[in-house]
């Protein structure tokens, strides 16, 4: 991690704009935040932007034509939704996050599960709630679920099937759910994107940690997204002191050795 003397060592200025993180903590983003777009992306026919405020709410549909979206779901999960791809927002109440992939494809890179919250993807039918920290991705196109990390449950009218990592479930026309083993080491153009994105965010978190650390110390934080107006995106910040992420980052808390290098590697 960057030294946080280089932080404190910096003009007042500086210390004086860091003061504008922390007062995201007051208002963190309900599940639905618009994280980062890239390219034509439209939430119920609109232009999509990303920011502070930025939202797909319960019941919009966000289309991705030629682009990218990142959303932000739990505390610590990070839906990434492919081009030519669309999800609606069906729940995101106070205990209950829930998103149907409607077309193309979508990747859910868990950093943390949220205790506070279930989460849930639907994929033709099926849903499959995300238990673990994990790389989950989805497919409606040639209906799948793939398991490159974590444990997930998926539920469909006549069936209940748990998968691990390494795990992939074909979600069959006739209704079957088909499990099979998944080959880690082929990837898509959405995992790719991912796993860019899923650097720039750690880097976010990182930045976020050393403005928390400058102006409350190592105890005075809470886990949750903090509002990063250098990366004009939200950061997650964990409840471990160090914790890597399925991506191979590492993500930091306030209260970690700061002594200890990131660590940066596709841990498939």
């Amino acid at each position: 991690m960057s030294s946080l003397k280089s932080v404190l060592g910096c003009a007042p200025v500086l210390l004086a704009g860091l003061a504008i993180l922390p007062q995201a903590q007051a208002g963190p983003p309900p599940p639905g935040a618009i994280n980062y777009v890239e390219g034509h992306v439209t939430v119920d026919g609109q232009a999509a932007v990303a920011g502070e405020i930025a939202m797909v709410g319960p019941g919009q549909i966000l289309e991705t034509l030629q682009g990218h979206a990142e959303i932000l779901l739990t505390a610590g999960a990070f839906l990434r939704v492919a081009e030519n791809s669309t999800i609606k927002m069906d729940a995101a109440s106070p205990k209950s996050v829930r998103v149907e992939l409607v077309h193309g494809e979508a990747l859910v890179e868990v950093v943390q599960v949220d205790s506070l919250y279930s989460l849930d993807i639907v994929d033709k039918g099926a849903d499959a709630r995300l238990e673990r920290d994990g790389i989950y991705v989805f497919n409606a196109e040639q209906p799948a679920i793939a398991v490159y990390a974590g444990k997930v449950r998926v539920e469909d009218d006549h069936h209940v099937i748990s998968m691990g990592k390494g795990g992939e479930l074909e979600l069959a026309g006739d209704g079957a759910l088909k499990p099979r083993k998944l080959n880690r080491t082929e990837t898509n153009p959405v995992y790719s994107w991912s796993r860019g994105r899923a650097d720039y965010d750690a880097q976010a978190s990182e930045w976020a940690v050393e403005s928390l650390m400058a102006l409350n110390g190592a105890s005075k934080y809470a886990t949750g997204w903090y509002w990063n107006p250098w990366f004009k995106s939200w950061a997650f910040v964990p409840a471990r002191p160090y914790q890597v992420s399925p991506f191979g980052y590492g993500y930091y808390a306030p209260n970690a050795s700061h002594y200890m290098a990131p660590v940066f590697g596709d841990f498939r």
